[in-house]
């Protein structure tokens, strides 16, 4: 666990400093797109001058639960008395003004919700998946998109085995979500919603919740430290979480319909092993490299030609749309969701429809042999990076929506 309180950053975007803001996170045992979201959110909030407090929990301490814990482990994901105490405690001491609270699943449960209303703490939600609707977060299962739960019924969720194909699982997430739709957490604790896309806020009005209490803030990356490298690169790269909603079944499929593009695939999770037998892999068409990290990762983007986001789920906004752009790397990615409210079809990369390999096949083709069609669109992501993933945009919208959750919350105690 961790509990730190920190000192002001100095201002330096032109953003007013002054809040006291505590910042949640449930971090995931495999470090995620929203990990590192939740890291560099956390930087820019300290460098416009805002003192934050962090309140945190890694999935990494499952791993050394004793029996006890293991007992325990489906109430507290459901309500997690720990949590609520000691979030409590915390904004009390630290007299925090506003909190933002990103993933609380599993170890701080929604328990976190409560314990900062009851603290009288004005809650921003910031949203990055579907888990507030879906018991895996994904609004897909068996394959397909679904959206049975978006409803409320979440017995659909344990029929399916939705998360980690277990009836165990599923049914823990499904009570955490039925019993905490039933108390309407998310409508009387939160005080305002933050999505990285219009599509993800469409989703949540649909589900039912207040769209004038959502707010839409682009995913911030600083493009200022990636070097461009706009005419380099002699691959195609994958980079992300092994799992069949990300495409990368679709993805090796298209690599046996392309001639002559090396594939390489960075990254883990449940369908690694299958990737490894893929034929693709196989016959040595795609290299799968495992999860990569640090200096490696930004070496690896750099020499790459362009970067494929195949997604066959509601993707918001993933991580590495935000990297390649960076590193003036064009995106080959799925039409659908949020992903070409970024990703521009002929102007900072290419779309195909979800699941098609061979329309991926072609765009790849594309990419790859015609130099001059690469080259104008990676300088457009590069644009695309500094201009409307600018971290001073971010910085000044995040301040306005902090500013506005104090003063409803400041509103909400006058009444």
């Amino acid at each position: 666990m961790t509990i730190s309180a920190t000192s002001p950053g100095e201002a330096n975007s032109g953003v007013r400093s002054g809040f006291n803001v505590l910042y949640c996170h449930n971090r995931y045992q495999q470090r995620s797109g929203e990990d590192v979201a939740f890291d560099f959110a956390l930087n820019l909030l300290r460098q416009s001058g805002h003192q934050v407090s962090v309140y945190s929990r890694s999935n990494d301490e499952i791993k050394e639960f004793n029996w006890i814990d293991k007992l325990a482990f489906p109430s507290n994901t459901v309500h997690s008395f720990r949590a609520h105490r000691e979030v409590s405690a915390f904004v009390r001491d630290q007299g925090s003004e506003v909190a933002l609270v990103q993933n609380v699943f599993p170890l701080l449960s929604p328990a976190v919700h409560h314990g900062l209303a009851a603290a009288k703490v004005p809650i921003v939600q910031l949203i990055f998946n579907y888990r507030l609707l879906c018991v895996n977060g994904l609004l897909f299962t068996q394959g397909n998109i679904c959206e049975r739960c978006v409803g409320g019924n979440y017995s659909h969720a344990v029929v399916h085995r939705c998360f980690r194909d277990s009836y165990m699982l599923s049914a823990i997430y499904a009570a955490s979500l039925s019993f905490h739709r039933i108390r309407d957490t998310w409508k009387r604790c939160v005080t305002l919603f933050v999505t990285p896309d219009e599509f993800l806020k469409r989703k949540l009005v649909e589900a039912g919740f207040d769209g004038g209490r959502i707010r839409v803030v682009s995913n911030p990356f600083d493009a200022s430290h990636c070097a461009p490298a706009f005419d380099r690169g002699n691959y195609a790269l994958f980079v992300g979480r092994l799992i069949r909603p990300k495409g990368i079944f679709t993805l090796l499929d298209a690599t046996l319909r392309t001639e002559g593009i090396r594939v390489v695939i960075a990254g883990d999770g449940e369908e690694a092993e299958n990737v490894r037998k893929h034929e693709a892999v196989v016959s040595g068409r795609a290299v799968f490299i495992g999860p990569v990290y640090g200096e490696e990762f930004k070496r690896l983007i750099a020499d790459a030609g362009f970067v494929i986001v195949p997604s066959e789920w509601y993707d918001n906004l993933p991580m590495i749309v935000c990297q390649a752009f960076a590193y003036g790397k064009p995106v080959l990615a799925s039409r659908i969701n949020g992903i070409p409210e970024f990703v521009k079809h002929e102007l900072n990369g290419l779309l195909f429809d979800p699941g098609d390999s061979a329309g991926l096949a072609e765009a790849m083709d594309r990419a790859y042999h015609d130099i001059s069609l690469r080259s104008r669109l990676a300088r457009a992501a590069r644009s695309t990076a500094e201009e409307v993933l600018s971290p001073y945009s971010w910085q000044r919208k995040m301040h306005e929506v902090l500013q506005e959750a104090i003063q409803m919350g400041t509103s909400q105690e006058s009444d």
